[in-house]
């Protein structure tokens, strides 16, 4: 607690006063003195006058006077005329028995400057309501200038949150609306920020996962707050919002794709819900055919069709697409937003047109834009059975890279005898699934199993080792139970009969068999 001898202003004063007559060397020296305790006494006068002793071990003590009202007239005893070490002490020991911090006095100049800086921060911080949002952006940039990129740019990132934390340490007189704009701004520079970086030295995948995951966060975080904007309050901030990010994505090249996710998702969460969101679709679609004939660009190109598909204008959302020279390159992920717009707006039969067309872009190895694509399949067939056929087809076309999503599903379409076609192929049996992984076989159409038991048992007889013995010894348990829920006892009996008589000579195996106390 500061003491009423000196309150805040006066202290600041006095700060002022020593940072333009004390040089650093005499503070260092002072403040030397003040740790080591040589101000032996000190005394406040009524009159607001400070006496006090400061010990020197050669030469003695001498006497200091501060005048707290006119510091320029204070004294020492000492052979300096002024603004001496000893002073510079007492100074310090004064503070430090008022409640304030030695260490401002030894860096009186450094700590104006922070003061000033503070100051000057919080006159700019109490602007941003007045801003737009590229007012926001300059903000950010320069609030965040002094902090420097590493190799580690997830460790960056970390620091550029750490540094926009302290803003919320200062009131802001934000509207609701624009304080939920502004955190999606935070988001959206540090997107900028990481993309720079790839740009000035080069994109690895070390890079790309730290861009990659904030992308993510920023998809996380437009769909956890997407019940609270109000546009009939924030229409302007949206529509500058939409404006940042199309200027990002005009300085986009290749096939980055991160503002146009960004702008997708922000159109899916937010804008799509609202009422008037065709009267933002058209705006957008005005300022996009302005800006592709201006600067064309693979992801300009992407929302202009996008946004034509809004208005059902499907045929004219593939040729936008197609406009763009290199759209033969284009990723998969280009495409999510498109069939995920069709599926949450139900146009089945667009849907499946659109999921044949866009086929040969998920040719490529598994990503989980090639699951997101087979998920939209199947939700796509269980409304147009009929499309069945089709997506069949186009999974054996994306063969091999769709060899696990095909055997993925048609074990949960109940599929079993291709199923277990394609087990055979991959050179699996019975003992390479967990035991309720063929439950469901054995209870709906066991026969089906039957062929999978018997090779496997084969293959491992045939191998000729104990151990490979024990496990075709599990496998016949396993199949002794399969005859039985075929109600065919009789069968199984002169299959084991027949194969014990032919493997007689296996001693190891007949006795794993009675072991297994398959044999008596």
């Amino acid at each position: 607690m500061s003491s009423p001898i000196i309150n805040d202003d006066q202290w600041l004063q006095l700060l002022e006063y020593v940072a333009e007559t004390y040089n650093d060397v005499t503070l260092s020296r002072g403040f030397t003195y003040f740790k080591q305790q040589r101000v032996a006494s000190l005394i406040i006068s009524d009159a607001r006058v400070v006496q006090a002793k400061v010990e020197e071990e050669e030469s003695g003590n001498y006497r200091v006077i501060l005048n707290l009202d006119k510091p320029r007239s204070s004294q020492c005893s000492c052979p300096v005329p002024a603004s001496c070490k000893h002073m510079a002490a007492v100074w310090m020991e004064l503070g430090d028995r008022l409640g304030y911090p030695a260490s401002q006095i030894m860096n009186a100049k450094m700590h104006l400057k922070r003061i000033t800086s503070t100051t000057s921060l919080e006159s700019t911080l109490l602007q941003l309501p007045k801003m737009d949002v590229s007012g926001w952006q300059k903000f950010l940039n320069h609030y965040t200038s002094l902090i420097k990129s590493t190799y580690d740019l997830g460790n960056y990132v970390d620091m550029l949150r750490m540094q926009l934390q302290n803003i919320t340490k200062i009131t802001i007189p934000f509207s609701d609306m624009d304080q939920i704009f502004f955190d999606m701004h935070q988001e959206l520079f540090i997107l900028r920020k990481l993309k720079e970086q790839n740009v000035q030295g080069g994109v690895s995948s070390y890079t790309s996962f730290t861009l990659y995951r904030v992308y993510d966060e920023i998809h996380t975080w437009l769909k956890q707050k997407s019940p609270l904007p109000n546009f009939t309050i924030a229409g302007v901030r949206l529509e500058q919002t939409l404006d940042y990010i199309r200027q990002q994505m005009a300085e986009e090249s290749g096939h980055n794709y991160q503002d146009y996710g960004v702008y997708t998702a922000l159109w899916k969460h937010w804008v799509a819900p609202d009422p008037e969101a065709s009267h933002y679709v058209t705006k957008e679609i005005e300022a996009l055919e302005t800006m592709t004939m201006d600067s064309p660009s693979p992801s300009l190109s992407a929302v202009k069709a996008f946004l034509y598909l809004q208005q059902s204008r499907s045929k004219e959302a593939w040729e936008a697409l197609e406009e763009n020279g290199i759209f033969k390159e284009a990723p998969a992920k280009l495409f999510i937003p498109f069939l995920d717009y069709l599926y949450d707006t139900q146009k089945w039969e667009e849907l499946v047109n659109w999921l044949r067309k866009s086929a040969a872009f998920f040719n490529r190895k598994r990503t989980k834009e090639l699951d997101v694509y087979a998920d939209l399949w199947t939700k796509a067939i269980v409304q147009l059975p009929q499309a069945e056929e089709h997506m069949w087809t186009i999974l054996e076309e994306l063969l091999p890279y769709s060899f696990r999503i095909i055997e993925e599903m048609l074990y949960e379409q109940r599929k079993w005898k291709p199923w277990l076609e394609m087990q055979i192929i991959q050179g699996h049996d019975p003992l390479y699934h967990r035991v309720n992984v063929l439950q469901p076989i054995e209870k709906e159409t066991p026969k089906l199993l039957l062929p999978y038991y018997h090779q496997a048992i084969d293959h491992y007889v045939s191998l000729k080792n104990r151990h490979d013995y024990k496990l075709a010894v599990r496998l016949l348990k396993r199949l002794d139970k399969v005859y039985k829920k075929m109600k065919q006892t009789e069968r199984w009996e002169h299959f084991f009969s027949g194969f014990v008589e032919r493997h007689s000579r296996l001693r190891a195996l007949q006795e794993e068999l009675r072991k297994g106390k398959l044999l008596g």
